[in-house]
């Protein structure tokens, strides 16, 4: 059985997915931190995945950096409120699949993921046939062509067969472009936000070590008294 996972922050939004996804005959699996969503995608070997952008301390296009920069090649879908065309533009060029955006229907949602599963299918085969594949198959298209033009026309006697070589090397290009999203060029964005996750992490963490301080010793007080008077 086919496996989804939705990774969303709201529990209410994980429950409908879930339900929606389990209507339709897929195995729902489904993530409301980025800790959870990590080991998912790790060790949960999902078939699709639905992404929410909003998610707290670590954003939905950090996940989607992590999925393809550790080599996980299953199509993600964001399910998110609308973005503007500059960050959808990004998204896709980070890897996205598609983009549903909030609120949506139940058979919006299905459909899409019903038509990149179809596209993700349609890049396999593709990457599957070796070049003599793509050749025969370029020259059985090409064949059809001729037949039905010689039905459409009278015969003539001026054709030339010189011009087929030269369509067989410009169709080459035509079958090698169906990887347009996962072959897309990286931008340099992530890594900066990538940066500031785990500097907000470490905030936190300094943070919370300090309050324990503070909270079971005195140390804490006489500490900054310290660094006060030498300051």
């Amino acid at each position: 059985m086919t496996k989804i996972l939705t990774i969303d922050s709201e529990e209410a939004a994980v429950k409908r997915i879930v339900k929606i996804l389990e209507s339709n005959d897929y195995r729902a699996q489904s993530a409301t931190t980025w800790t959870e969503a990590v080991d998912a995608i790790a060790h949960g070997q999902p078939d699709l995945v639905l992404l929410n952008l909003e998610m707290p301390v670590v954003c939905g296009d950090v996940l989607i950096e992590f999925i393809r920069e550790e080599g996980f090649e299953m199509p993600v879908i964001v399910v998110s409120f609308p973005v503007e065309e500059a960050e959808a533009k990004a998204l896709l060029e980070q890897g996205v699949y598609g983009i549903v955006e909030k609120p949506f229907e139940d058979k919006m949602l299905i459909e899409k993921i019903e038509h990149v599963f179809d596209i993700a299918e349609l890049e396999k085969d593709i990457e599957a046939d070796t070049p003599a594949d793509a050749e025969e198959t370029e020259q059985k298209v090409s064949e059809e062509s001729t037949e039905e033009g010689e039905e459409a026309e009278a015969p003539s006697e001026t054709s030339t067969p010189e011009s087929t070589s030269d369509d067989e090397d410009e169709s080459e290009p035509f079958l090698k472009q169906s990887r347009d999203l996962r072959s897309a060029p990286r931008t340099g964005l992530s890594q900066r936000k990538k940066t500031i996750m785990f500097t907000v992490i470490g905030i936190y963490i300094l943070f919370a070590v300090f309050a324990a301080m503070y909270f079971f010793t005195d140390e804490v007080p006489a500490f900054v008294g310290r660094i006060l008077s030498n300051w």
